[in-house]
């Protein structure tokens, strides 16, 4: 793996990643040559949630091109990969996309993105130069449309959590809704889609912003006026825990759920024990939630010596497509490649279903999962895939 205006780092081997690799007799027979190159876009260089997030980004991409190149490569060829800096920041994933237009073409897809600013600059670049662009966790709604030439969305967008999210209403036979918000303009923006969306059932019976935890009991009291059966909280983790809390302290028995950010400990910590009890979160599939890529976990796990987080599943299938891609193209030629993703095979599957797009370049069943809080740890309940509840 090439770190671009850094060190060179060297891929694991194979034989070191993948599980059951063959010896070296065995290898020698398979030996790829040529190579096949993925571009990566992730803020490699940062420190904090950011770094954490990108190394765990690359690693998820390293681990599934060891496994690709362990069962023969893409075409005969190494598949390798090469990292470019885009710093979560607009004006430097600017930059680093433009470094795959001037490669000489040595790029046959890119995956990446993980902040909607930055990759909001990234996807018109690389769209320009017509190579494939699988966006592995950005999701604003406005990243792609059916109009945009080469770039694809990972992760489910706003209005799919919102959509699962009221699919998931249905499903629990919900009659009244009451709706909890933060200040922020992506709960706001949340709170707003799924209310959009309810037809007739359930009655929306409220909607509030909470800014004041310190204020919770008078506002879960006043939620409990509207007598909902179901409460959905779209803010932060830590004021949905202490809001479950303060719910359940009120005599609220309905059904609560709060959005993906809260599948956190803040959320378990703020309501202790009794308020968390039962509650469900809306999460995005990985590693550590889903049990069907419990074995994929642990082989991570084995590699990296720590447990994957989101973006590495997010990477390690992103990968994973675009090498589909280019076996059903029988080919590393963008427009062929763009033609494979469109038609991918019926058994090209991640570990909730299978893989679509959508005309509108989304994910056609997005990566939504329902988790229940059991003796005080977050548990899978069932996919919320928009394929799952039909």
């Amino acid at each position: 793996m090439v770190r671009r205006g850094g060190i060179v780092l060297t891929l694991l081997a194979a034989a070191g990643l993948a599980a059951g690799c063959g010896s070296k007799k065995d290898q020698d027979k398979t030996a790829l040559k040529g190579t096949v190159t993925f571009g990566v876009l992730a803020p490699v260089e940062r420190t904090g949630e950011l770094g954490t997030r990108a190394k765990d980004l690359t690693d998820g991409a390293e681990l599934a091109v060891a496994e690709i190149n362990e069962r023969g490569g893409v075409l005969g060829k190494k598949l390798t990969l090469d990292v470019v800096d885009d710093a979560c920041s607009a004006p430097v994933a600017y930059e680093a996309a433009k470094s795959f237009l001037s490669d000489g073409g040595g790029t046959a897809g890119v995956i990446g993105g993980m902040c909607d600013e930055a990759a909001e600059r990234e996807v018109p670049v690389i769209d320009s130069t017509g190579i494939p662009f699988l966006v592995t966790s950005a999701n604003s709604d406005d990243l792609v449309n059916q109009d945009t030439a080469s770039t694809y969305l990972m992760n489910g967008t706003v209005y799919q959590q919102a959509l699962s999210a009221v699919f998931w209403m249905n499903y629990r036979r919900a009659a009244r809704l009451a709706v909890l918000q933060d200040s922020s303009p992506e709960s706001k923006e949340l709170a707003r889609q799924a209310i959009g969306l309810v037809d007739q059932t359930p009655k929306v019976v409220g909607l509030q912003t909470v800014d004041d935890e310190g204020n919770l009991a008078t506002i879960a009291k006043a939620t409990l006026v509207g007598k909902p059966d179901f409460v959905y909280w779209t803010g932060a983790a830590k004021t949905g825990g202490a809001l479950a809390k303060a719910l359940k302290q009120a005599g609220y028995k309905g059904t609560f759920t709060a959005s993906a950010g809260s599948e956190s400990p803040d959320f378990l910590a703020a309501a202790g024990p009794d308020g968390a009890e039962g509650a469900f979160v809306t999460a995005t599939a990985s590693g550590s939630n889903t049990p069907t890529a419990a074995h994929w976990a642990e082989r991570f796990k084995q590699v990296y010596k720590r447990a994957p987080g989101f973006d590495a599943l997010q990477a390690y299938d992103a990968v994973r497509t675009l090498a589909h891609a280019i076996d059903k193209a029988h080919s590393t030629d963008g427009k062929k490649m763009l033609a494979g993703l469109t038609t991918l095979d019926a058994n090209f599957t991640d570990f909730l279903g299978v893989v679509r797009f959508a005309r509108d370049h989304t994910q056609l069943y997005d990566n939504r999962v329902i988790l229940q809080v059991k003796d005080g740890k977050f548990a899978w309940n069932r996919s919320l895939r928009t394929d799952a509840l039909q």
